[in-house]
Order: C-alpha cells, then structure tokens, then sequence
C-alpha cells in the first residue's frame, strides 16, 4: 500500500500545483477587542468544493460565519477546490503536511485521505454523545481498522422512485408501492408489458445503471446486497463470485433481456427516461428529486408523478441499500486539532444541519436530528431519513476503490451486454481488483 501511495503522488506533485493555503501550520494571530481586551484567536482551515459550487456557495459561508460568531477564538478560511480537482490537491496538500485542518471528503475520497495517512483518530475527540447519535452504517463508513477517521454530514441514501402515471396505467395501485424484491420484480414486468408511450417510445419497467461509468459498479452493491451477497468477504478480501452476486446479476440479466431492464444505461440517462415517463421504477438517491424536476421540465409539479419509497426487502429480510455521502476529517498533523474538532460538531449540529437542510433539503446522519419534524416536512423526506436505518456503507477500503468500481462496471456490462458467462467474468474480474488491490 505504501508503494502504491508513493507511486500515486510522485505523478501527481510532478503534474498539479501545491494548494498555496496550508491549515496544518496554520498560525495564531490576535482577535479585534470586542471590549473585554484581547484574547488569542486561532486560524484553521477547512478545503471544500461547496463553496465552488453555486448550489452550495451561500449556506456554506452563512455556516462558517454562524460558527465564527459563536466562537471568537477562532476564524475559519476556507480553501473552495472544484470538485474535479479536489481529490488530488488534498493528497498533494497533506502529503507535504499543508492539508486544510478540517477535510471535507465523500467515501472514495475519504478512503484514499485515510491510506495516505492524513486523518486524524476522532475516537476520543469527538463527542461520545455525538458518536452514539450517528446511524451504525453511516459511522461504519468512516471507521477504519477500529477508529474512526471521519464523520458523516450530509448522507445520501438510495432509496426507490417510481412514476404513479405508469403504475395506474399497468393496473397497479399508485399509492401502495411495492414493499418485497417479488413484488417490485412483478410491478416491473407489469408496466413493461404496456410497450410504448403515445410517442412511440419504449417503456422500461425498472432503471439499475449498468454500464459506462464507475457509479454503476459502485451502486449496484446495493443489489449484491439484496441478494445476500457482497464485494468483500469477513476477512475485508475481495470475493465477487459467492452465490449472491450470481443471484443478483442472473436476477438482472433476465429483466435486461425481457427488455424490463435497458442494458448498458447509466445513471443521468436512467433519470432521463424516469422524468419524460418512460421509465417505472428506478433506484436514486435523495438528489434524484432535483434531477427529475429539471429533466421533465415540470419543476415541482412532477412531485405529483413521483412516489417513493424505501428500498423493497429482499433476500435477507431488510431492506438493503448503499450511500454516498459527504464526510468531514480532521488533518493529522493539525497544530490546531481542538478548534478544527469543534468547527466538524458544530457543522453536524441540530442548529447547522436544519439550516442546511431548509436551504439545500440535505440529510442528517444523526438519528436525533433526522427525525426531527425540521427534517420531514413531506413524505418524501419522511423516506429519506427511515432509509438511514438500513443504509450500508460502500465497501470502499482500498485507495483503488474508484478503479475496481470501474472494473465491476465492466463485468456487469459483459454479463448483460456481451452475453458473457457469470462465473469466468466474476473470476477474472475478481483476479484484476486483487491484483490491482496488492500494488
């Protein structure tokens, strides 16, 4: 792993520039008199993408600020990275021991920050109230080898859509959604079988990304998962081919070809067809909302085509589903540990977390925050939240784990496209990301 790391970062510092600010040198200065004299102020840092991000630039700041007012001691920069550079510019940054104090990261990103050694242990920094309040799968997410290296903020549970128009044009109830993978399979079937929309169109039964992009392996663990399976075994090893992937890609491989299931989609086209009507069910997380509002065209009044619910049960009883997530990390080398832990509680605060939520309708990784009426102000949100107990995390334990995603992307698509045999391509696939997994 070390190699790896070394490997991965040599290229990187050879082709990227160093992030300029640095939190973990951070110096401390002297705050205005505020008429009780002078008290020492401390400066950290926290490296985003939020503020570089229109949706999210002004709450971000209004948070900072929030937080700034009601600790003076402390001001707080922040480092606005595009999220498409962001990943390498903190590798880059914590490697030369100038990460931002508090990183902000997702499950892949955080997995590559823990390897490369620049999170911070928050076992017995953190508060054990706060600890004991976040979700298990959220906090299992950000514990590596037994400590925990981050928290959760702003968690994205899959979760089931479905379109009412179809469900009632296939004979089925619009308001009683399929609560088993039985039922979900039947209904699928069901609204495949009405053909094509007035346009001529094809209408799918069901949308799992399957193909193109990394995000398609990534997800479809929540259907391994569905079916009993896993990417990793007990021992934390790489083990595709066990009976329960075989089920879930047999299971999807039989929809593809009887035409409920398009073969080959990803993501942002699977939401494509679910918001023009084409599409009866299709598995999204809470962001999906927003997407189907612009791709219809209808805004909010597509609301009323929409239903959700939480994932149906299946072969293990619950209902089985994965997250992404936003998460935030203290640098390891912070000179200024105590203060940037402070900013990471206030941020995943009651007080921050419905702010943020009214303006950007996140979600709380916090079982007493998350069910909160602040947060279920309709029945969509409802959902949401009650997704959270069952949420699991993405196997994302190795630095790679973006590329071997890549790699299962690839298998799902020989299975469902090239008509290739499950086990010779679970096997091989499962040879490349052990090989890849050792460098």
């Amino acid at each position: 792993m070390k190699k790896l790391y070394g490997t991965l970062l040599s290229a990187l510092l050879g082709g990227t520039m160093l992030l300029t600010a640095c939190g973990g040198s951070a110096d401390s200065g002297k705050a205005a008199d505020s008429g009780g004299g002078d008290s020492e102020q401390v400066t950290i840092t926290i490296s985003n993408w939020l503020e570089a991000e229109e949706a999210t630039e002004a709450i971000f700041k209004e948070m900072l600020d929030d937080f700034m007012a009601q600790n003076p001691d402390i001001k707080v920069e922040s480092q606005a990275i595009p999220f498409n550079q962001y990943k390498d510019q903190v590798l880059i940054a914590g490697t030369s021991g100038n990460a931002a104090d508090v990183i902000l990261g997702n499950s892949q990103m955080m997995s590559a920050f823990n390897g490369a050694g620049l999170l911070a242990e928050l076992d017995t920094e953190i508060s054990q109230d706060i600890l004991d309040d976040i979700y298990p799968g959220y906090l299992e997410g950000t514990t590596y080898d037994g400590k925990v290296k981050a928290v959760s903020w702003a968690p994205h549970p899959i979760a089931m859509y479905y379109n009412k128009d179809l469900f009632e044009q296939a004979g089925l109830d619009p308001e009683t959604p399929p609560a088993t993978w039985e039922e979900m399979t039947e209904a699928a079937r069901a609204v495949a079988a009405l053909g094509q929309d007035d346009s001529g169109n094809t209408i799918y039964g069901l949308g799992i990304p399957t193909g193109k992009v990394a995000h398609s392996g990534t997800v479809f663990n929540g259907i391994f998962y569905a079916f009993g399976g896993h990417y990793l075994d007990e021992s934390g090893n790489v083990d595709l081919n066990n009976a329960g992937n075989k089920a879930a890609l047999e299971w999807t491989k039989e929809l593809v070809d009887e035409k409920v299931i398009p073969a080959g989609l990803e993501i942002k086209d699977l939401r494509g067809l679910f918001a023009s009507g084409q599409l009866g069910i299709v598995f999204d997380g809470d962001m999906g909302r927003a997407a189907f509002r612009s791709s219809s065209g209808l805004d909010e009044a597509f609301d009323e085509k929409m239903g959700v619910a939480i994932i149906p049960v299946g072969e293990t009883g619950r209902s089985e589903t994965v997250y992404t997530e936003h998460q935030l990390g203290v640098f390891a080398q912070s000179e200024n540990k105590e203060a940037a832990v402070r900013l990471v509680e206030y941020l995943i605060s009651e007080e921050a977390m419905v702010k943020y939520h009214k303006s950007n309708a996140v979600l709380s990784a916090r079982e007493s925050i998350a069910t909160l009426p602040e947060m279920n102000e309709d029945t969509f949100m409802e959902v949401f939240n009650k997704q959270s107990e069952t949420a699991s995390p993405l196997p994302a334990t190795n630095a790679m784990f973006d590329n071997a995603m890549n790699e299962v992307t690839k298998a799902i698509e020989r299975i469902m496209v090239n008509n290739e045999e499950i086990d010779t391509v679970l096997d091989e696939t499962n040879a490349t990301i052990t090989e890849m997994y050792a460098e």
